[in-house]
Parts: C-alpha cells; structure tokens; sequence
C-alpha cells in the first residue's frame, strides 16, 4: 500500500533548551519540546481532521483511516496521510502553531511517497530527504523583531510580552518558555506523586538543589544516553517493531529515574548530611531535578556533590529494565560538575562531550557494558574537553586522568574499585592528600620519595590494577590506536573525594 509519509524532525533542541542560566526557562523549554509532538500535533491533525477521532498514543491501521502516527521518538515522529494535498495541509497547520505556541523550536519536516510492504528502504529514502531538507532550508521559527524594541537580556529576541511573574516585558521565546515550566512541574509532580507523598518536592531554580550557602557551591550537570540504540533502531525491519522498541526503551529510562528517585527518598537521612536541603510549601525540595526524561537519554542536575553517585544508580537501574528486541541495555555518562552561576548552556555541553568521551572509550575498549565520564570545573573554562585535558591534565610522566570509567568490572577501568580506593586514600591527611597532587606532576624521583615516605609512616597507598612498580604512581596504559600511554588514577581519586558523598566513603573499610 501507498501512502505519503511525513518525517517531522527538531533541530538545534540542546540550544533552544539549554540556551538559559535560569532552571525555570530550560524545564519549560523541555516541556515545549515535547509538547510539539503531543499536543500541538494533534491540535494540528484536528485542525485538517474535524471529524477524526483519535488518541496519539493509540495506534492503529493506516488502511482504515484518512491518518495516522506511525511513530514518535528519538525527536522525531513519523506520520502518515492517505492523501499528498492532506499532507502538505498539515504542514502548513503545524509550522503555524509552532510560531505561535512555541516561538524558537527550529523543526525540519520531509513528505514523500511511502510503500509500507518496503518500510525499511522507504524509510531511509524518507530520512535521506530530511538531511538534504536540514541543509538547504533554516526555517523562520520567531516573528521578526520590531525596530524600536528594546532586546530581550534573556533570548536576544525583542521584548514584546508583559510577564507578570517577572513583571518586566521579555520576549515571546522566553515567555512561552516560562509559561511552559508551570506545566512541566504540574506533571512532574503528578508522575511520581506516589513517591514524593505529601513530603518531598522538586525546584524550579538552581540555587536550591542543595549548595551549602557562603561556600564555593557547585553544581552536577548529568547527560545519559543509551548505547547503540541507533543501530537497534535501524535494524527494526517493520514499523510494529520501531513501535514496541520505542515505547520500551522510553518505559526504561522512566522506569530507571523512578529507582533512582525512589533511592534518594529511602536514603534521604544519609542524603541530608551531605548537603544544605531548602524547604518549599512545607515540603523538602529534593536535591536534584530532571529536565530531559524520555526516549533514551535522560538529562538532570544536581548539586555537585551527588551527581556521580545519582548517575551511576540510574545506569544500574536501565541496566536492569528490558526492551521489546530482548537485547541488554547498557548506558554511557557525562557528568560536568560546575558552579552554580556558571553559563548552564557551556556546562551542558561538557556534559554531553564527557558522555561521547564516555562511548568513544567503550567502542575503544570493544565493550558492551555502561561507562562515564566526570569533570570538575573548579572556575571558568574554554575550549573543548580534549583541549581542556591536553592543556591542563598533563604531566612529563603522562596523563593526570584515568577516567572514563566502566561500572562493574574486574578490570583496570573499575568505577567501583576507583571508589574503594578513595576512600582508603581518604584516611591519610589533608596534607599529604594536597602534597600528592602536586607529586602526580613533577617526576618519577618525587614519586619514590612520597611512596617511601608513606610507607615509613605506616601509610600505604591504595592499590589498583595494573600497578607493576610498588613505586611508581603511574602505569602503562593503552591510549588510542593502541598507542601506549602512562597514565595515573591517583588524581581520580583526588578530585571526586571532594564530590562523591562521604556517607558512601565512610562505608568503606581500608
């Protein structure tokens, strides 16, 4: 059967959502993103369709009706419409509410013949003609701005609409995504109402995650993302399987936040300890708060102090859930840990290269399993990840940096053993913990000192595997394109001793 097949797709969305400093206007722009594929798309579909009943969620055979979704996931959502001129109506119908509703959303959108006995290659024909779309066409998404308007500080758009809350004119981009945060918390809340009771809530702003006040506070930007997914998608060979496979694999970072969340909650007395928690409306505002939650990446902040340690309980928890192709699922991390007043946007995209530094160490590492990465940014930064560790986290002996690290494992890489040896390494004295840090990058002689020194104190550095030379704080290490490298943990455990929770550490038995 022949049908005309439209591929919706957004574009630059990590921008658009990520562009503010403000917790508030990211959530509301994440709420945006996914309301264009909900809401807006079925006010657009009945808006051609009067008469058509339907539920975006409940599909059903193309064959009998005049439309029909065939998939939505992955930020993208496929449709498909009996007739071509139907079609382009709904394009039409749909651009016009994204301007009006959703100022700033940049979307691309491809339409052709589709044969669904061929679904595969009329797929990939489908998303070929995307690409092509994306790079010839930039498409107009905000009204244009007013020559004797004052700028917007927040967006750069013209300031056009009173905000009441803010009680100041912002723009339309800014204030459609201020709106949209007073839905994204409503149904944040009524999601997992039954885990927050009448005890907990979530914030709405970056100062209240649980910094210390009058300290150098710092924030946890988390970025997961699901390994080889692409691939498990394109290997579908009917649109039944797309089907089952997105709705799984979105059920499992869901399912995987609510363990976590959950965990927080029964481990909140040890939580409490480690960090300044604020109250709201009589209810205790949890120390984290998610702003991407679906398919299969999740993105959430934290104070920084707990960002690892929430990360590596969501990557357990996906681990254990399933996915309609009965294939393991697996994750990888990027955890930047910034401060609270730092561009959210530049954290962000730490974030997200961390987490590619992450997969591109297990593609490296022919492994199947969940991996992350961490950085620490004590003050401001530029440049890429790779410029920053080059110019920054080098010795004359080698590499400052052992991550990125693999969870469980026996091997060099362990996330668990890295954290049993901090909190050995944690026993000896501040002192001596500052002094090893400045030995990790002065030469091999120093290294000897420092261990025998240790040692006659009745001090012995924590172990790892791998280590050859009982006195070297380095070991030989493979790098890319098996290129041999030296490379230490020891700086590893310096740096997260200070943002990984303590109760955790204390735990630990030397």
């Amino acid at each position: 059967m022949k049908v005309c097949a439209v591929l919706i797709d957004s574009v630059s969305i990590q921008k658009y959502v990520f562009g503010s400093n403000k917790l508030k206007e990211n959530l509301g722009a994440s709420y945006l993103v996914q309301e264009i594929y909900s809401s807006l798309l079925s006010k657009a579909v009945s808006g051609i369709f009067p008469d058509l009943k339907f539920d975006i969620n409940d599909w059903k055979d193309i064959q009998n009706q005049p439309f029909e979704v065939g998939y939505i996931g992955g930020g993208n959502a496929l449709l498909f419409f009996k007739e071509e001129n139907k079609a382009k109506e709904f394009i039409k119908e749909w651009t016009k509410l994204l301007l009006l509703e959703t100022p700033g959303i940049k979307t691309a959108v491809a339409y052709k013949e589709f044969v669904l006995e061929k679904f595969k290659d009329s797929l990939q024909e489908l998303f070929k003609l995307l690409r092509n779309n994306k790079a010839k066409y930039i498409p107009q998404t905000v009204l244009p701005r007013h020559g004797i308007t004052a700028e917007c500080s927040r967006s750069g758009y013209s300031m056009e609409v009173w905000n009441h809350g803010e009680e100041k004119y912002i723009s339309s981009v800014t204030n459609a995504k201020i709106e949209g945060s007073v839905m994204a918390k409503k149904e944040l809340l009524n999601e997992f109402k039954d885990l927050l009771g009448e005890d907990f809530t979530f914030t709405d702003d970056l100062e209240e995650l649980g910094q210390i006040k009058e300290q150098d506070s710092h924030i946890a930007i988390v970025h997961i993302d699901g390994n080889g997914m692409g691939k498990r998608f394109q290997a579908c060979n009917s649109l039944e399987e797309i089907r089952r496979l997105s709705l799984s694999v979105n059920k499992a970072t869901k399912n995987a936040f609510r363990e976590l969340l959950g965990e927080i909650i029964s481990d909140f007395h040890n939580i409490d300890s480690e960090v300044a928690i604020s109250k709201r409306d009589n209810k205790t505002i949890l120390p984290i708060r998610p702003i991407i939650l679906g398919g299969d990446d999740i993105t959430f902040v934290s104070d920084g102090k707990l960002g690892i340690y929430f990360a590596k309980l969501f990557m357990e928890a996906f681990e254990k859930e399933e996915a309609s192709d009965n294939k393991p699922l697996s994750s990888c991390a990027g955890i930047a840990i910034t401060k609270t007043k730092f561009p959210f946007y530049r954290g962000y995209e730490l974030a997200e290269q961390l987490c590619s530094n992450a997969k591109k160490k297990r593609h490296n590492e022919k492994d199947d399993g969940s991996w992350l990465d961490f950085h620490m940014a004590y003050g401001g930064f530029s440049g890429t990840l790779k410029e920053i560790r080059d110019s920054h986290y080098k010795s004359d002996r080698g590499d400052l940096l052992f991550r990125p690290y693999r969870l469980h494992t026996k091997e060099e890489y362990d996330f668990d053993s890295l954290i049993n040896n901090t909190a050995k390494l944690k026993k000896f004295p501040r002192l001596k913990i500052k002094e090893l840090r400045e030995v990790l990058t002065e030469g091999e002689e120093s290294a000897r000192k420092f261990v025998i020194e240790q040692k006659y104190r009745e001090r012995n550095l924590p172990d790892f595997s791998g280590r050859n030379d009982k006195f070297s704080l380095y070991i030989s290490s493979k790098g890319e394109k098996n290129k041999e490298i030296m490379k230490t943990p020891y700086f590893d455990m310096i740096e997260i001793m200070e943002f990984y929770p303590s109760f955790l550490l204390k735990e630990r038995k030397a």
